[in-house]
């Protein structure tokens, strides 16, 4: 009984890392950096080739399939690589008996709220921005006078010419006074004009606040995926020899399609800069990469799979990000594109196309899982 007792701790402190091939270790750092690289700037550059050339149905289908068969592949990243990897980890005999059996779900129902929780805080601050905005112009409008006054507008004219029988008639110089006034008024009507004007900002000043909730949609997805990541990186690099080359297979695709979802998803908020654009994609070219490294650096004192620590970290950290891709993925993605957005009241064949795309990219993103 002790002797087993000694096994199981021993098995649960250490972790047997022997024929670590260290230059393979390290060059599949870069392999990883460039296939990263290559997937997701491969969706900016199609977009920029495409956007260069003259605009047709093809453009707009191509650029469509893209979309969403990234939206394909972060689902099933939630759903198949995620979450049970997250179910796994919790299992572990190593991280002892837990009181409660649903913590994967428990934690990623946190990153749902809590992603559900930003975006709508987000809303709202865009909500009261618009509020105040337009009542501002509102107000300025109507503070501006409707008719000029006399001292501004009309100007001095010539005495009325006395007629044959001595009288005058002033006619012609009444007519001179309203024409002159209805051109006035016409030109420079502050109150129709502020009126159209505050419209045509209010449009301009919702869209361009609109689309700030885009770009922290953007950012809530990077950092779901930045999270994940970084452990893919770590368990990676301390995979023991026997299971790293296939391991090591499932992850160089798993940042090509991941990175052509995030690409996708990139190009799709046009009020980024190229920039911040670039930004985005080199954080996800660098994050896995970094991992990698902090793995190799870390890996004779790491415990893996040993450690109640380390599997507590990982089980949550991968929980969190399936809560949070999950929501980005079903409700950015998916019912924000398809009820609301460009394929709301798109053709019949683009909808079948658009739908066979997102089961193509959930489909090989659930074989890389099955496969890993």
């Amino acid at each position: 009984m002790s002797s087993t007792a000694m096994d199981i701790k021993l098995d649960c402190t250490s972790t047997n890392l022997d024929n670590y091939n260290l230059p393979l270790r390290i060059g599949s750092v870069f392999i990883v950096l460039a296939a990263s690289a290559f997937a997701v700037f491969l969706p900016l550059a199609i977009h920029r080739l495409l956007k260069s050339g003259t605009k047709s149905a093809t453009t707009e289908w191509i650029l469509v399939i893209i979309k969403q068969f990234g939206a394909g592949v972060i689902v099933a990243t939630a759903f198949i690589h995620l979450l049970p990897d997250a179910f796994e980890t919790f299992a572990n005999s190593c991280i002892g008996e837990l009181s409660f059996d649903a913590w994967p779900g428990a934690i990623a129902m946190i990153g749902v709220l809590a992603t559900f929780s930003i975006e709508n805080i987000g809303h709202r601050i865009v909500s009261e921005r618009i509020k105040h905005v337009r009542a501002r112009l509102a107000k300025d409008a109507a503070s501006e006078p409707l008719l000029p006054t006399i001292n501004e507008d009309i100007v001095e004219m010539p005495p009325p010419k006395p007629l044959a029988n001595g009288h005058s008639h002033a006619h012609g110089n009444i007519q001179n006074f309203f024409a002159h006034s209805e051109t006035h008024v016409h030109s420079h009507g502050h109150t129709l004009f502020e009126l159209d004007r505050s419209s045509d900002d209010s449009i301009t000043i919702t869209k361009e606040l609109s689309e700030s909730i885009d770009r922290l949609s953007l950012y809530v997805l990077e950092a779901g995926i930045v999270f994940h990541s970084v452990l893919i990186g770590v368990t990676l690099s301390v995979t023991r020899a026997s299971g790293w080359p296939s391991l090591f297979i499932v992850v160089l695709f798993h940042q090509i399609f991941e990175g052509m979802a995030l690409g996708t998803r990139i190009i799709d908020v046009t009020s980024l800069s190229q920039a911040r654009k670039y930004t985005l994609c080199i954080c996800f070219c660098m994050i896995t990469p970094v991992g990698m490294a902090i793995g190799i650096l870390a890996r004779s004192n790491y415990a893996g799979e040993s450690s109640p620590v380390a599997l507590w970290a990982m089980g949550t950290l991968n929980s969190l990000s399936a809560g949070i891709l999950l929501w980005v993925s079903l409700v950015e993605l998916l019912a924000e594109e398809w009820m609301h957005g460009d394929l709301h009241e798109a053709s019949a064949p683009l909808s079948l196309l658009a739908f066979l795309s997102v089961v193509l990219g959930a489909t090989l993103m659930s074989m890389l899982g099955n496969w890993a």
